[in-house]
């Protein structure tokens, strides 16, 4: 099936030359759709390429098992979290923090909604770092594979391949409400619970919470997007705009709140009271902590999981550790870390275990020396740092328009399936020259579609 993928790549890209006059309109087209659509960044229509990455049903089921083999393994790291000093100790996160942890959410899984950034080679996948805390994306992800089925329509060459899709903002519903109804269990659950989307008021994604309000008050959900500072509780209900609210679908960042929490205090004050059922709870954001990758990884703390979950994490995670002067083990050889990563400078990644957005990642093999080595000083004993191994980063060629024509140049490619409730929703993926591979640090985000043969 790698084989049929390449070669659907190649006619499909040879189509695309063929109609060179007229790609620079499609993408027109393309780009008017996604706006209109509300699928934009910063108030313009998402950055795209003019071709979807194109993975086979075996690589899809592939990347469906790691993904819910690793979504119980993050699951059942939170739950260890809460009970181990030492554990905690090592994360290194604020007694605040760790106070909002301790919230019971008041159902049994902490991981709602997830996306697990990793790269994929033929049927290899290795997970970087995962997006728990307020992962965004599921929306545009539904709008951008709608619109790129308009203009895969007008290629006769794709009439042969049959294109499997996902629809998240459906499951993403769906989780909510089971939240909602384990949250509600004794209680007087409503039949049409009020959704409060929150986040603060000028975030660049802010367009999602739009989509995401439209696709849920279409099946008679009442939707409110909502700042934290503008919630307030009334009467023993958490409220916006005097209108009681049910439901909280959190994409405000944990620490982002904490810096703001005088302002927000009735919104935590309600989670804590159990006044509304949020999802994800606080808790998630533990396992958003790259460290976490470091705990996995680590044979001393590995005896909470079963033989297949151990399977995928030696199969799927790279070698991790957290920054500091401690001794470390690498391929069953204890190493002095420090030196270690002198040594092995172009193997290996630097990057805070607690930024997101492709912030600050230093690639070996692209830093001087001079300033590899002023990281690492700066930051080794604050241990809020990860080292970890570099992973070959996946290239395909993808169609640029320039100065009105089309080249064909070869780009970086990452994938970023989603989880929900625990299981595979279906995946994204995100382009770039660079090797660090983000929408806010410069790159494209484009539909993943899992195609066969008719």
């Amino acid at each position: 099936m790698i084989e049929q993928i390449s070669d659907l790549n190649m006619q499909f890209l040879i189509e695309l030359l063929k109609d060179s006059a007229n790609l620079n309109k499609e993408f027109d087209i393309l780009n008017r759709f996604l706006n209109e659509r509300k699928c934009t960044f910063r108030g313009e229509p998402m950055p795209t390429y003019m071709k979807p990455n194109f993975i086979s049903p075996k690589q899809t089921t592939t990347l469906q098992q790691m993904v819910n083999v690793i979504s119980h393994v993050l699951n059942r790291f939170i739950t260890h979290y809460l009970q181990d000093k030492q554990v905690r100790k090592i994360f290194g996160f604020s007694s605040l923090e760790n106070e909002l942890f301790a919230i019971e959410p008041g159902y049994s899984i902490p991981l709602v909604i997830s996306r697990l950034d990793a790269f994929m080679e033929d049927y290899s996948v290795k997970f970087l770092e995962f997006n728990c805390d307020s992962p965004a994306g599921t929306a545009y992800s539904d709008v951008m594979e709608e619109g790129f089925r308009q203009f895969l329509d007008r290629y006769p060459v794709l009439d042969e391949w049959k294109f499997h899709y996902y629809m998240r903002q459906e499951q993403l519903l769906i989780a909510l409400l089971n939240c909602y109804k384990e949250f509600s269990q004794g209680k007087n659950a409503k039949r049409n619970p009020t959704i409060a989307i929150v986040d603060w008021d000028d975030v660049s994604t802010h367009s999602e919470f739009e989509l995401l309000k439209e696709y849920f008050e279409a099946r008679e959900f009442p939707t409110l997007i909502a700042s934290p500072q503008k919630l307030k509780i009334k009467n023993d209900k958490l409220t916006f705009n005097d209108e009681p609210i049910d439901i909280i679908y959190r994409r405000v960042i944990t620490r982002e709140l904490l810096k703001k929490k005088d302002d927000a205090a009735d919104f935590i004050e309600a989670v804590k009271r159990g006044m509304v059922c949020m999802a994800n709870p606080f808790r998630s954001n533990i396992v958003g902590n790259k460290k976490v990758l470091a705990i996995l990884t680590n044979p001393k703390y590995q005896g909470i999981f079963n033989r297949e979950q151990l399977k995928v994490i030696r199969e799927c995670l790279p070698w991790t550790q957290v920054l500091s002067r401690d001794k470390a083990l690498f391929n069953d050889f204890t190493v002095d870390l420090r030196n270690f990563i002198y040594d092995n400078k172009n193997k290996l990644v630097l990057k805070p275990a607690c930024s997101y957005g492709g912030k600050d990642v230093h690639l070996g093999f692209e830093t001087d020396d001079e300033t590899w080595h002023r990281i690492v000083e700066e930051n080794i004993d604050s241990e809020d740092w990860i080292v970890q191994q570099f992973v070959n980063i996946p290239e395909e060629i993808f169609p640029e328009l320039k100065g009105g024509g089309v080249s064909m140049k070869l780009k970086k490619v990452n994938i970023n399936p989603f989880a929900i409730s625990g299981k595979y929703a279906g995946t994204i993926s995100r382009i770039s020259d660079n090797a660090v591979i983000n929408v806010s640090a410069g790159g494209g985000l484009i539909p993943t579609f899992t195609v066969s043969r008719k």
